[in-house]
């Protein structure tokens, strides 16, 4: 898990195919009241979280890169909404760690 400048980045490697993260990330928006799923492809899905005290959204694009037949690299991705916002007080990081999380707990 990386943080910088209000942008973060973070990954995992689930013993899935590629497949099944779609169909995951879509249960797993239930479990996150501040997500909104945007789209959701094949290879990506893409997340909206709402603005609270620390920032003003953000947007958060999960990519799935299939390792093999049976493990799958997830990428998770945040960018604030506001391009030129500098601080989120540490809610980019907690958005990708919640939404990795919640991801895994559907697999």
């Amino acid at each position: 898990m990386t943080s910088k400048r209000a942008r973060a980045r973070g990954e995992m490697v689930v013993a899935a195919p590629a497949a099944a993260l779609p169909p995951a990330v879509e249960r797993a928006a239930f479990q996150l009241p501040r997500m909104t799923v945007t789209g959701i492809w094949a290879d990506r899905a893409e997340m909206s979280a709402a603005t609270n005290w620390k920032t003003f959204g953000a947007n958060i694009v999960l990519t799935f890169e299939p390792l093999d037949a049976g493990s799958t690299r997830v990428l998770a991705t945040s960018t604030p909404q506001v391009s030129t916002t500098l601080l989120d007080y540490g809610q980019g990081k907690s958005d990708v760690t919640d939404v990795l999380q919640a991801v895994a707990a559907q697999l």
